[in-house]
């Protein structure tokens, strides 16, 4: 038997796809700057710009389609809008919208500016750096566990 493809079906395929492209690079993004930090320090600023890039291309277009294909797949879906594990994604989206744009954006630029900065004038990261580079690393634990409790709660629907 042949599988059936619905505007259904694929709206739902975009809406899990431009999760994985929105949010799986962000969980690399310690990793690169905990290696950089560790072995090179000098490629710290090239990793910060890699993350601003990836947030341009990726991360924000994606949480944009994501939104728009959820709001889609629910409408196409017939989902009763007062279901909790749809208002907790489009809580988390909301969330995650605010922080990419508030947050993580200007304090990568401003990790970007520090390390530019410590390494122009001495080699070495600074206390401000690495303060900074807690800072952010906190809020992507933040962001990590919304987007997994939004994944737990977007297919158990409770």
């Amino acid at each position: 038997m042949l599988a059936s493809i619905t505007a259904y079906g694929v709206g739902k395929f975009i809406h899990i796809l431009a999760v994985v492209l929105a949010f799986g690079p962000t969980y690399a993004y310690p990793v690169f700057a905990a290696v950089a930090q560790r072995v090179d320090p000098r490629s710290v600023p090239t990793i910060l710009r890699g993350i601003l890039k990836s947030d341009l291309i990726f991360v924000n277009p994606g949480m944009i389609v994501l939104l728009l294909a959820g709001i889609y797949t629910q409408a196409e879906g017939s989902w009763d809008a007062s279901e909790s594990w749809l208002s907790v994604g489009y809580l988390a989206i909301l969330i995650l919208l605010g922080m990419s744009h508030l947050f993580f954006r200007p304090s990568t630029k401003r990790a970007l500016e520090l390390a530019e900065r410590d390494l122009r004038d001495g080699g070495e990261l600074s206390a401000d750096f690495e303060a900074a580079s807690k800072r952010i690393a906190l809020g992507g634990q933040v962001a990590s566990a919304i987007v997994i409790v939004t994944i737990f709660f977007m297919v158990v629907k409770p």
